[in-house]
């Protein structure tokens, strides 16, 4: 008698594929509805990596859960949308002749593709965490990663000037989380202050072409920049830093100030403090409305001496920043006195000396303004790698924005489940709020790399 086709077929599933003559003969001389122990075992291990299939009844739940998740995440969208037009709106109304109308807002298509995406992404993930689990058998770092990655396809509702800011803004969070396991694991060394070099770094190639080559900045980011120095305009830098010009001019003959550029300077230090405080001031006060309500009814005093120890501290930083880099520009042209045209390597050194006063910043406020200033360095890139006939043929690649935000989001979501201590506390945040508590929040963290079956 032959061994059954089934114990073959179970042997080539469990990895045993090795078929000795001497078993084939020793099952020959076997009672026929006899099996031999280890043949039992074998197909009973091949029984094992049946991928389980869902009950009707477990279809529905998911499906219910589904879209009870999708509908909590799109209407915690809809209200992130509404408070953020509407917090960032306050500022402007200085006199507050009116509340800011935000139900036309509400009702827009941009709103509604935020709130779709915020909703459809969190269903998504946690739909195929589900399924992973069931159809591996596994709850690792893998089964995160691959619906993370998965579900990032969903950012394909945005619109593309969206979906770009966030890619790079997801992308520079992915390349932050390898170096930080890199240091975790023993790979690298921490480099002290290695935020605010990259955050210099940063600063000095922005602070570059906002004299130099604006057509690399995004036209808002650009506008943005003019406001915060409070002197410098488009037509001044064209004068300085783009046209030629016969005779050195000086900051009087640009339109900057009379007299003393130092006395200027700190005049407009003090200045400006007020009008970066009110920028801030939306920045600090949204997570307290999302993330800290409850801890604000519990502990008012404390979440407003933290919220106005944080707007002081990015006040007096992005403040200061500015005069570092007003000054630095003044020191060096009057050095080097030549006529316009100014050389390149001006604005570059005053960017970097000016990113050196992320130092007033608190140290998680480093990473994230390191993050947020290398995100608009890849932009940078970006630009210039389309206008590059090298390189613009390698940019082509269709939804190429989407699929990378997906790359992306497949380490930030092993990392929020699996190693949360690479993400900073804003992230983590942003990630609680609208994917729920990390599936691992109550176990080691060194568990979720396990190849351990679920029960």
């Amino acid at each position: 008698m032959a061994v059954p086709f089934e114990t073959i077929v179970a042997e080539a599933l469990v990895g045993k594929t090795e078929c000795s003559l001497g078993r084939l003969k020793r099952a020959d001389h076997l009672e026929p509805n006899h099996q031999p122990d280890d043949l039992k075992s074998e197909e009973d291990e091949a029984a094992s990596v049946h991928v389980p299939s869902f009950s009707e009844q477990e279809c529905w739940e998911l499906a219910a859960e589904f879209v009870k998740r999708f509908s909590k995440g799109f209407l915690r969208g809809v209200a992130v949308y509404a408070g953020v037009k509407t917090v960032t709106t306050l500022p402007r109304n200085s006199i507050r002749k009116s509340i800011p109308v935000i139900w036309q807002g509400i009702l827009s298509r941009d709103c509604v593709s935020i709130a779709g995406f915020l909703g459809l992404y969190p269903s998504v993930y946690q739909l195929l965490v589900k399924l992973l689990i069931r159809s591996r058998g596994s709850k690792d770092g893998w089964t995160y990663g691959l619906a993370g990655g998965v579900g990032g396809l969903s950012v394909a509702l945005l619109d593309s000037p969206r979906r770009q800011t966030l890619t790079f803004f997801t992308l520079s969070r992915a390349m932050k989380i390898g170096i930080s396991s890199l240091v975790t694991r023993g790979y690298m060394k921490g480099i002290p202050f290695f935020e605010v070099g990259v955050f210099s770094a940063c600063v000095s190639l922005i602070v570059y072409c906002t004299a130099k080559a604006p057509q690399y900045l995004d036209r808002g980011y650009y506008r943005a920049l003019l406001k915060w120095t409070r002197d410098f305009s488009d037509a001044i830098l064209i004068r300085d830093y783009r046209e030629k010009s016969n005779q050195f001019l000086t900051c009087a003959e640009l339109g900057h100030h009379e007299g003393s550029c130092t006395v200027h300077r700190v005049k407009d230090l003090f200045l400006s403090l007020y009008g970066f405080a009110k920028l801030y001031l939306p920045i600090h006060l949204m997570p307290i409305l999302i993330f800290k309500r409850a801890l604000f009814f519990k502990r008012p005093a404390f979440v407003l001496y933290s919220f106005a120890k944080n707007l002081g501290h990015s006040t007096a930083f992005l403040s200061m920043m500015i005069f570092l880099v007003k000054i630095v520009i003044c020191l060096l042209k009057n050095a080097v006195h030549r006529p316009p045209p100014q050389p390149g390597f001006i604005p570059a050194v005053a960017g970097a000396v000016g990113g050196l006063a992320l130092l007033f910043e608190r140290f998680t406020r480093r990473q994230e303004m390191a993050l947020f200033s290398f995100s608009q360095v890849l932009s940078i890139l970006y630009v210039a790698a389309q206008e590059s006939h090298v390189l613009k043929p390698f940019l082509r690649l269709p939804h190429g924005f989407t699929l990378v935000f997906a790359l992306s989001m497949t380490s930030v979501m092993h990392a929020y489940e699996c190693e949360p201590q690479t993400l900073s506390l804003l992230i983590n945040g942003i990630l609680r709020f609208f994917f729920g508590p990390s599936s691992n929040s109550m176990r080691n963290v060194k568990k979720c790399s396990s190849k351990k079956p679920m029960p």
